[in-house]
């Protein structure tokens, strides 16, 4: 009779991530009343404007 091995033992499934519903903002609540955001993200500096045209514009 031919020996059978056992399966190796399976691990648990990865749970699937937790999904966060995003944060919305005013930008004035954001800025304070200021025309400029600073941002820093990972390491890196970045500039969130108003415009005289009121749009935001990020620049690093």
């Amino acid at each position: 009779m031919p020996s059978v091995k056992p399966a190796p033992p399976s691990t648990p499934p990865t749970p699937a991530p937790v999904q966060v519903p995003a944060v919305q903002v005013q930008f004035g609540q954001l800025s304070g009343g200021r025309r400029d955001v600073f941002i820093e993200h990972d390491g890196q500096h970045y500039k969130l404007s108003l415009t005289a045209q009121n749009k935001l514009i990020l620049t690093k």
